[in-house]
């Protein structure tokens, strides 16, 4: 390994691109047969121009960030994440194209009738991609490793541990039956177990790499990790061995094109098959182009302005208040997200359950804004800019960040609040937001479980504001809200969660620690010849059934 590339010894025989930016000329060289072969673009030039691809052995995905780590209890980004469903297989997972969890690695599960105990049969046969055999014992050290400080093998970055904090332990009954006892009743528990960073991992790779797992992760997806050129590339491979239907194209190629020109340009030449984080002005273009189609699915996802309630000013709900009156959301939603979203009322996305519509929220109102704002004492202009964090390209819940910041800007300069755009990358943005550097942010989340608990524990609990990773970014703490989450996570009767989730917004609406701003849907545009491909509610893709249409 030398540099920023990792490569596998499969990777080194014979992978190797030859790109140009500018042009977008992308040749691949992947082996075939035991030989290299050339397997990128048959140049064949339509009526306009246009140049297709016309290869079944690869997909590539132009995407407009990379991912920032491979190791699933690292992530928490959705181009890790999304890397993680690839290559990782979990319990259960989440049926294609809805947030219900079914069998994946285990088979069946039971649960003790006081909610505490669960019992998982797993999959027999079942192999990781270096050949090791999945059984019980892989279940435990992968929640091991992330729940018992002491593991050799935990990590300090381990983003999700909270997530998984009430299990008591996980036991090895035989090698193919495993069980979880927990502190409590917890209604989440399942669906938890069917996010990412539930993965299980393969030991054998996690001993030898040890914190370098996150550059060669092996798990029993149906694609095997090949490369990932940093800033440039992650390749994976069918996984032949696969326990369920084989991924039909054998090569999968994230490629990392930040600028949306250039991936629509990828996307219209046959560089790229499919492109995420479309840009709303191409939208039109895709919807008129015969070659190219649209890919949309309602999705879980939340976009927001976070108020981080522990700087001053935004300590006082009043400033946070008129903010809230400030901002022309409606206008966002119609201008910037070109009318792909709704308007956010609450931090609950509508398609998922428990979603109140009917919240008290703060209309468009500047003359209200300028009265919160003389009321908390401040009649004029205040003397620092507020700085608002927002990310350097584009992302699932935010399409053009840059555009956002700007209306953001201009609607609070208006009532005499001046803003600092703040534009970090990523991996940055993340950390300057876990270490509160940031007066606003431009955020957003994504449901990953389809449960209320995965928004409002995660991102308003109280809990979640200490520690190396906070994910409430708002530093928001309330007491009696963290009694009412509580409280919804032991209980099971879903109509007594509603009723202490209803509750819970209408606290956090109250408080203001955030500005709503839209529920985006998600949008990927694709070859014509694609077919197969699977938008999850989460935003995230499944890949394993996309194929070129002959």
């Amino acid at each position: 390994m030398t540099g920023a590339t990792v490569r596998s010894d499969r990777a080194r025989a014979g992978l190797g691109k030859v790109r140009s930016v500018m042009g977008l000329t992308v040749a691949w060289l992947l082996p075939c047969a035991g030989a290299l072969a050339i397997a990128g673009m048959l140049m064949a030039c339509g009526p306009r121009g246009n140049v297709q691809q016309q290869h079944d052995d690869r997909l590539v995905v132009a995407r407009a960030s990379d991912a920032t780590n491979l190791d699933p209890a690292r992530a928490s980004d959705i181009e890790s994440l999304e890397v993680a469903e690839q290559v990782f297989g979990r319990l259960v997972r989440f049926a294609a194209g809805r947030l219900e969890p079914e069998p994946d690695l285990a088979t069946r599960w039971s649960v003790s009738p006081d909610g505490m105990v669960w019992t998982f049969d797993l999959r027999p046969h079942v192999s990781f991609h270096d050949g090791t055999p999945f059984d019980a014992d892989a279940v435990v050290f992968s929640f091991e490793r992330q729940i018992v400080v002491d593991h050799p093998f935990h990590e300090l970055d381990f983003v999700w541990a909270r997530s998984y904090q009430n299990i008591k332990q996980v036991k090895a009954l035989s090698p193919l039956r495993v069980q979880f006892q927990i502190d409590r009743p917890y209604a989440p528990f399942l669906a938890n177990l069917a996010i990412g960073p539930a993965a299980i991992v393969s030991p054998t790779a996690v001993r030898k790499w040890g914190p370098k797992f996150g550059r060669h992760p092996v798990g029993t997806g149906p694609y095997r990790f090949l490369e990932w050129i940093p800033g440039d590339r992650i390749t994976l491979e069918r996984f032949d061995d696969y326990w369920d239907q084989a991924a039909r194209i054998r090569y999968l190629v994230l490629l990392m094109l930040p600028d949306a020109r250039q991936r629509m340009q990828a996307l219209e030449s046959g560089a790229a098959d499919i492109i995420q984080q479309l840009a709303p002005d191409d939208i039109p273009l895709v919807r008129l182009d015969p070659d190219l189609r649209l890919v949309s699915a309602p999705s879980a996802l939340v976009a927001y302005l976070a108020l981080n309630t522990q700087r001053r000013p935004l300590d006082d709900p009043r400033i946070r208040q008129a903010i809230a009156h400030a901002i022309r959301r409606d206008d966002l939603v119609r201008y910037v997200y070109q009318g792909l979203a709704t308007v956010a009322v609450g931090p609950l996305p509508p398609n998922v359950w428990s979603a109140r519509g009917d919240l008290v929220t703060f209309a468009f109102d500047p003359e209200r804004a300028r009265t919160l704002l003389a009321e908390a004492g401040f009649s004029g202009a205040i003397a620092r800019p507020l700085k608002l964090y927002v990310p350097s390209v584009p992302r699932q819940y935010v399409p053009a960040p840059d555009r956002v910041a700007s209306v953001v800007r201009s609607c609070l300069g208006e009532v005499g609040l001046p803003i600092e755009i703040v534009t970090r990358e990523p991996g940055e943005l993340q950390r300057a937001l876990w270490a509160g550097e940031h007066d606003l942010a431009l955020a957003g989340w994504f449901g990953a479980n389809g449960d209320p608990d995965n928004f409002l524990y995660n991102l308003l609990d109280s809990d979640n504001t200490t520690g190396g990773h906070p994910s409430n970014i708002s530093f928001y703490s309330n007491a009696w809200f963290h009694d009412i989450i509580g409280m919804a996570q032991r209980v099971t009767d879903r109509t007594e969660r509603e009723r202490l989730y209803s509750q819970a917004q209408a606290m956090v609406a109250n408080d203001a620690p955030w500005v709503p701003l839209a529920h985006p849907m998600v949008m990927f545009a694709t070859r014509s010849a694609i077919r197969g491909l699977v938008v999850q509610p989460s935003a995230m893709a499944l890949y394993r059934s996309v194929e070129h249409a002959r």
